[in-house]
């Protein structure tokens, strides 16, 4: 488990060895927002920005004050990111 710091400090290859944890992961499996971040391609504060500012963005989970998203979540939202066209 790499440990928590600000996005910006995280090194690419941190970055890929999270991406690598969650791509590996079953399905139910929870991941902090870096982790989803990671997968995602995305910043973390992405992902929060997406929390408060879009209800069709990726499910996540809250417990206390934590958040948590399953693998299968994002794997929803890449899904359903997908184009047929440019246009």
């Amino acid at each position: 488990m790499i440990p928590k710091k600000p996005w910006a400090q995280y090194t690419e290859q941190e970055k890929e060895i999270m991406r690598t944890a969650v791509m590996h992961a079953p399905p139910d499996a929870p991941f902090s927002p870096e982790y989803a971040a990671a997968y995602l391609g995305k910043s973390s504060s992405t992902l929060q920005y997406m929390r408060c500012h879009q209800s069709d963005g990726i499910k996540f989970s809250k417990v206390g004050r934590h958040v948590l998203y399953k693998k299968k979540h994002l794997d929803e939202y890449i899904n359903n990111c997908e184009q047929q066209c440019t246009a």
